[in-house]
Protein backbone atom coordinates (compact mmCIF):
# COMPACT_ATOMS: atom_id res chain seq x y z
CA UNK A 1 0.00 0.00 0.00
CA UNK A 2 2.62 2.03 0.71
CA UNK A 3 3.88 2.39 -2.91
CA UNK A 4 0.08 3.45 -3.84
CA UNK A 5 0.33 5.99 -1.41
CA UNK A 6 3.64 7.09 -3.35
CA UNK A 7 2.07 6.91 -6.65
CA UNK A 8 -1.00 9.05 -5.61
CA UNK A 9 1.49 11.65 -3.73
CA UNK A 10 3.91 11.93 -7.17
CA UNK A 11 0.79 12.51 -9.13
CA UNK A 12 -0.71 15.28 -7.49
CA UNK A 13 2.53 17.02 -6.85
CA UNK A 14 2.57 17.07 -10.86
CA UNK A 15 5.94 15.64 -10.55
CA UNK A 16 5.00 11.91 -12.16
CA UNK A 17 7.17 11.58 -15.66
CA UNK A 18 8.77 13.08 -18.69
CA UNK A 19 9.33 12.10 -21.93
CA UNK A 20 13.05 12.12 -23.73
CA UNK A 21 12.60 10.07 -26.62
CA UNK A 22 10.50 7.46 -27.76
CA UNK A 23 10.90 5.09 -30.91
CA UNK A 24 7.52 2.92 -32.29
CA UNK A 25 9.52 1.06 -34.40
CA UNK A 26 8.33 -1.57 -37.10
CA UNK A 27 9.33 -5.18 -37.36
CA UNK A 28 12.86 -5.57 -38.07
CA UNK A 29 15.68 -8.16 -38.04
CA UNK A 30 17.96 -6.56 -35.41
CA UNK A 31 18.13 -3.30 -33.01
CA UNK A 32 20.58 -0.58 -34.22
CA UNK A 33 22.95 -0.85 -30.98
CA UNK A 34 23.45 -4.34 -29.39
CA UNK A 35 23.74 -2.19 -26.19
CA UNK A 36 24.11 1.32 -24.73
CA UNK A 37 24.26 3.41 -21.56
CA UNK A 38 22.20 5.52 -20.52
CA UNK A 39 21.97 8.60 -18.40
CA UNK A 40 18.15 8.41 -17.77
CA UNK A 41 15.56 5.37 -17.16
CA UNK A 42 14.65 3.66 -20.47
CA UNK A 43 11.66 1.22 -21.36
CA UNK A 44 11.82 -1.61 -23.92
CA UNK A 45 9.20 -3.81 -24.65
CA UNK A 46 7.87 -6.04 -27.75
CA UNK A 47 5.01 -5.37 -30.03
CA UNK A 48 5.44 -8.40 -32.20
CA UNK A 49 8.50 -11.07 -31.88
CA UNK A 50 11.02 -11.81 -29.19
CA UNK A 51 14.37 -10.46 -27.72
CA UNK A 52 16.84 -11.31 -25.06
CA UNK A 53 18.00 -8.68 -23.01
CA UNK A 54 20.48 -7.87 -20.03
CA UNK A 55 20.32 -4.82 -17.42
CA UNK A 56 23.80 -4.43 -15.96
CA UNK A 57 23.44 -2.41 -12.23
CA UNK A 58 25.83 -3.08 -9.64
CA UNK A 59 23.62 -1.51 -7.22
CA UNK A 60 20.45 -3.57 -8.68
CA UNK A 61 19.88 -6.09 -6.00
CA UNK A 62 20.89 -3.44 -3.18
CA UNK A 63 18.84 -0.57 -3.75
CA UNK A 64 16.44 -1.31 -6.27
CA UNK A 65 13.24 -3.49 -6.71
CA UNK A 66 13.88 -6.08 -9.54
CA UNK A 67 11.57 -7.05 -11.73
CA UNK A 68 10.14 -11.00 -11.82
CA UNK A 69 11.60 -11.89 -15.05
CA UNK A 70 15.16 -10.85 -13.58
CA UNK A 71 17.85 -8.52 -15.36
CA UNK A 72 18.31 -10.86 -18.45
CA UNK A 73 16.57 -13.49 -20.19
CA UNK A 74 14.14 -13.44 -23.06
CA UNK A 75 10.96 -10.66 -23.75
CA UNK A 76 8.13 -11.36 -25.39
CA UNK A 77 4.75 -8.84 -25.92
CA UNK A 78 3.60 -8.39 -22.43
CA UNK A 79 7.50 -7.84 -21.22
CA UNK A 80 8.13 -5.00 -19.86
CA UNK A 81 12.29 -3.74 -19.37
CA UNK A 82 13.48 -1.42 -17.35
CA UNK A 83 16.96 0.32 -16.79
CA UNK A 84 17.55 2.50 -14.84
CA UNK A 85 19.72 5.46 -14.75
CA UNK A 86 23.48 5.15 -15.37
CA UNK A 87 22.75 1.49 -16.60
CA UNK A 88 23.66 -0.27 -19.74
CA UNK A 89 20.94 -2.01 -21.63
CA UNK A 90 22.40 -4.94 -23.66
CA UNK A 91 19.70 -6.09 -26.44
CA UNK A 92 19.70 -8.78 -29.37
CA UNK A 93 16.33 -9.77 -31.20
CA UNK A 94 15.74 -13.52 -31.33
CA UNK A 95 12.94 -13.19 -33.81
CA UNK A 96 12.31 -9.98 -36.36
CA UNK A 97 10.43 -7.45 -33.65
CA UNK A 98 8.47 -4.51 -33.84
CA UNK A 99 8.93 -2.32 -30.41
CA UNK A 100 8.54 0.83 -28.20
CA UNK A 101 11.40 2.28 -27.01
CA UNK A 102 11.75 5.19 -24.54
CA UNK A 103 13.66 7.20 -22.13
CA UNK A 104 12.02 9.09 -19.38
CA UNK A 105 12.51 11.07 -16.28
CA UNK A 106 10.57 9.50 -13.29
CA UNK A 107 10.01 10.20 -9.45
CA UNK A 108 8.50 6.69 -9.39
CA UNK A 109 10.59 3.86 -8.85
CA UNK A 110 9.78 1.28 -11.51
CA UNK A 111 11.00 -2.36 -11.00
CA UNK A 112 14.02 -2.84 -13.27
CA UNK A 113 15.05 -5.59 -15.63
CA UNK A 114 11.92 -7.53 -16.64
CA UNK A 115 8.61 -7.26 -15.15
CA UNK A 116 5.10 -9.05 -16.96
CA UNK A 117 2.53 -6.73 -17.57
CA UNK A 118 -0.89 -8.80 -16.40
CA UNK A 119 -3.04 -6.47 -18.33
CA UNK A 120 -1.87 -6.86 -21.62
CA UNK A 121 -4.86 -5.72 -23.71
CA UNK A 122 -4.83 -2.02 -21.86
CA UNK A 123 -1.16 -2.38 -23.06
CA UNK A 124 -2.18 -3.04 -26.77
CA UNK A 125 -4.92 -0.50 -26.29
CA UNK A 126 -2.40 2.01 -25.56
CA UNK A 127 0.42 1.09 -28.23
CA UNK A 128 -2.79 0.94 -30.77
CA UNK A 129 -3.16 4.53 -30.11
CA UNK A 130 0.04 5.68 -30.01
CA UNK A 131 0.52 4.01 -33.32
CA UNK A 132 -2.67 6.19 -34.84
CA UNK A 133 -1.05 8.93 -33.41
CA UNK A 134 1.82 8.84 -35.30
CA UNK A 135 0.51 8.24 -38.50
CA UNK A 136 -1.92 11.02 -38.29
CA UNK A 137 0.87 13.24 -37.46
CA UNK A 138 2.97 11.63 -40.21
CA UNK A 139 -0.12 12.57 -42.80
CA UNK A 140 0.11 16.38 -41.79
CA UNK A 141 -3.07 15.79 -39.45
CA UNK A 142 -3.72 17.61 -35.60
CA UNK A 143 -5.91 14.76 -33.88
CA UNK A 144 -3.40 13.74 -31.18
CA UNK A 145 0.27 14.38 -30.32
CA UNK A 146 2.05 11.74 -30.90
CA UNK A 147 4.59 12.53 -27.96
CA UNK A 148 2.02 13.41 -26.01
CA UNK A 149 0.78 9.53 -26.48
CA UNK A 150 4.02 8.10 -26.21
CA UNK A 151 4.26 9.88 -22.77
CA UNK A 152 1.00 8.25 -22.04
CA UNK A 153 2.01 4.98 -22.89
CA UNK A 154 5.17 5.72 -20.42
CA UNK A 155 3.61 6.70 -17.45
CA UNK A 156 0.40 4.35 -18.16
CA UNK A 157 2.89 1.30 -18.16
CA UNK A 158 4.73 2.44 -15.02
CA UNK A 159 1.85 3.19 -13.40
CA UNK A 160 0.22 -0.36 -14.36
CA UNK A 161 3.09 -2.07 -12.60
CA UNK A 162 2.97 -0.28 -9.69
CA UNK A 163 -0.09 -1.09 -8.70
CA UNK A 164 0.19 -5.19 -10.21
CA UNK A 165 3.42 -5.52 -7.81
CA UNK A 166 1.46 -3.63 -4.90
CA UNK A 167 -1.72 -5.89 -5.42
CA UNK A 168 0.44 -8.81 -5.82
CA UNK A 169 2.29 -8.17 -2.10
CA UNK A 170 -0.76 -6.79 -0.25
CA UNK A 171 -1.64 -10.43 1.10
CA UNK A 172 1.20 -12.41 -0.08
CA UNK A 173 3.35 -14.81 1.87
CA UNK A 174 6.59 -17.04 1.70
CA UNK A 175 4.36 -20.14 0.90
CA UNK A 176 2.53 -18.73 -1.63
CA UNK A 177 5.57 -16.40 -3.41
CA UNK A 178 7.66 -20.28 -3.27
CA UNK A 179 4.46 -21.89 -5.02
CA UNK A 180 4.03 -18.94 -7.62
CA UNK A 181 7.96 -18.98 -7.99
CA UNK A 182 7.90 -22.62 -8.92
CA UNK A 183 5.03 -22.46 -11.50
CA UNK A 184 6.42 -19.72 -12.83
CA UNK A 185 9.57 -21.43 -13.63
CA UNK A 186 8.31 -25.05 -14.44
CA UNK A 187 4.66 -24.11 -15.66
CA UNK A 188 5.92 -26.11 -19.55
CA UNK A 189 6.67 -29.21 -17.93
CA UNK A 190 2.68 -30.68 -19.03
CA UNK A 191 3.42 -32.90 -16.13
CA UNK A 192 3.71 -30.45 -13.15
CA UNK A 193 0.58 -31.38 -10.86
CA UNK A 194 -0.76 -29.79 -7.01
CA UNK A 195 0.99 -32.55 -5.82
CA UNK A 196 4.06 -32.13 -6.91
CA UNK A 197 3.84 -28.87 -5.87
CA UNK A 198 3.02 -29.32 -2.35
CA UNK A 199 6.09 -32.25 -2.20
CA UNK A 200 8.27 -29.58 -3.18
CA UNK A 201 7.39 -26.90 -0.53
CA UNK A 202 6.92 -29.94 2.08
CA UNK A 203 3.11 -28.91 2.97
CA UNK A 204 -0.05 -31.02 1.97
CA UNK A 205 -1.74 -30.33 -0.86
CA UNK A 206 -5.43 -29.13 1.05
CA UNK A 207 -3.15 -26.81 2.75
CA UNK A 208 -0.98 -25.41 -0.39
CA UNK A 209 -4.25 -25.01 -2.12
CA UNK A 210 -6.50 -23.23 1.72
CA UNK A 211 -3.44 -20.75 1.19
CA UNK A 212 -3.18 -19.96 -2.17
CA UNK A 213 -6.71 -19.72 -2.51
CA UNK A 214 -6.50 -16.94 0.14
CA UNK A 215 -3.63 -14.95 -1.34
CA UNK A 216 -4.41 -14.94 -4.37
CA UNK A 217 -8.32 -15.73 -4.80
CA UNK A 218 -7.40 -18.99 -7.10
CA UNK A 219 -6.17 -22.06 -6.86
CA UNK A 220 -2.95 -23.59 -7.88
CA UNK A 221 -4.03 -25.10 -10.56
CA UNK A 222 -6.38 -22.35 -11.67
CA UNK A 223 -3.36 -20.23 -11.19
CA UNK A 224 -1.17 -22.83 -13.05
CA UNK A 225 -3.82 -22.29 -15.84
CA UNK A 226 -3.72 -18.43 -16.22
CA UNK A 227 -0.14 -18.65 -16.72
CA UNK A 228 0.15 -21.25 -19.56
CA UNK A 229 -3.01 -19.24 -21.49
CA UNK A 230 -1.09 -15.90 -20.97
CA UNK A 231 2.31 -17.22 -22.68
CA UNK A 232 -0.56 -18.72 -25.12
CA UNK A 233 -1.40 -15.07 -26.12
CA UNK A 234 1.77 -13.76 -25.94
CA UNK A 235 3.22 -16.51 -28.50
CA UNK A 236 0.06 -16.09 -30.39
CA UNK A 237 0.41 -12.14 -30.94
CA UNK A 238 4.40 -12.43 -30.80
CA UNK A 239 5.64 -14.90 -32.97
CA UNK A 240 4.65 -17.16 -35.75
CA UNK A 241 5.32 -20.00 -34.41
CA UNK A 242 2.96 -23.51 -35.00
CA UNK A 243 -0.22 -23.74 -32.46
CA UNK A 244 1.68 -27.27 -31.69
CA UNK A 245 4.71 -25.51 -31.12
CA UNK A 246 3.12 -22.99 -28.38
CA UNK A 247 1.10 -25.92 -27.36
CA UNK A 248 4.61 -27.47 -26.34
CA UNK A 249 6.31 -24.17 -24.73
CA UNK A 250 2.80 -24.15 -22.59
CA UNK A 251 2.94 -27.29 -21.04
CA UNK A 252 0.50 -28.48 -23.13
CA UNK A 253 1.20 -31.87 -25.14
CA UNK A 254 -1.32 -31.63 -28.16
CA UNK A 255 -2.41 -28.40 -29.80
CA UNK A 256 -5.94 -29.74 -29.70
CA UNK A 257 -5.59 -29.75 -26.47
CA UNK A 258 -4.60 -26.49 -25.81
CA UNK A 259 -7.09 -25.31 -28.37
CA UNK A 260 -9.79 -27.04 -26.12
CA UNK A 261 -8.85 -25.18 -23.00
CA UNK A 262 -8.45 -21.69 -24.68
CA UNK A 263 -11.42 -21.85 -26.14
CA UNK A 264 -13.65 -22.85 -22.61
CA UNK A 265 -11.70 -20.06 -21.25
CA UNK A 266 -11.07 -16.97 -23.49
CA UNK A 267 -14.30 -18.08 -26.10
CA UNK A 268 -12.02 -17.80 -28.89
CA UNK A 269 -10.27 -20.04 -30.30
CA UNK A 270 -6.15 -19.44 -30.69
CA UNK A 271 -6.64 -19.03 -34.56
CA UNK A 272 -9.72 -16.26 -33.83
CA UNK A 273 -7.62 -14.57 -31.59
CA UNK A 274 -4.31 -14.56 -33.27
CA UNK A 275 -6.58 -13.25 -36.32
CA UNK A 276 -8.47 -10.23 -34.00
CA UNK A 277 -4.68 -9.17 -32.84
CA UNK A 278 -3.08 -6.19 -34.61
CA UNK A 279 -0.17 -7.29 -36.92
CA UNK A 280 2.52 -4.71 -37.23
CA UNK A 281 4.55 -5.08 -40.76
Amino acid sequence: MAILMEIMHILMRGHGMGLDGYLLAPRRPQFSFGSDTYEGWCMLLARNGTFFYEVEDEAAHRTRAVGEAGLRGEAYFGDVVISPPGSTLRRQMKTPTSFFFARFLTALEPPIGCSRLRDVDRLRADLALLESAQSASDEGHQRLDAEMVAAHVVDDVLITLLWERTRGEVREDVLVRKAIAFILECFTSPDLSLGDLARTLGVSSSLLSRRFRDVRGVTPGQYLRGVRLQKARELLTGTDFTLQTIAERCGYRSAFYLSRVFKATTGQSPSEYRAGSPSIR
